[in-house]
């Protein structure tokens, strides 16, 4: 089963394309790993499947679902949360707690 599908999406900042045309598939168990240099777009494309910041044009879907413009908050409740780096997570907490912060709001605790 194709757990997320990211279908020519583009994000843009004001007049700063910082995504064009970016395409992906992640099934079911398949873990992806996302690399480049600083700039390049990977906080941005995660941050646009997480709602943070909403695509000028493409789709995203999860689990068949699409998503693109919907609440973060919606989008967590779906399964896919985003915890960033550095300042913008709870300093207290390990990576896993942070991580568990997203699935509070789920009722499927089986598959958490």
């Amino acid at each position: 089963m194709t757990a997320l599908v990211v279908d020519d999406i583009t994000v843009s900042y004001g007049r700063l394309t910082a995504l064009r045309g970016v395409t992906l598939t992640v099934e079911e168990g398949e873990i992806l790993f996302v690399t480049g240099p600083n700039g390049a777009g990977k906080s941005t494309l995660l941050s646009a499947i997480a709602g943070v910041v909403p695509p000028r044009s493409g789709s995203i879907m999860i689990d068949g679902a699409g998503i693109a413009g919907a609440a973060p908050e919606d989008i967590a409740r779906r399964g896919f949360s985003l915890v960033p780096e550095g300042r913008n997570v709870f300093g207290a907490l390990t990576i896993e707690e942070n991580l568990k912060v997203g699935t509070g709001m789920r009722a499927d605790r089986r598959t958490i």
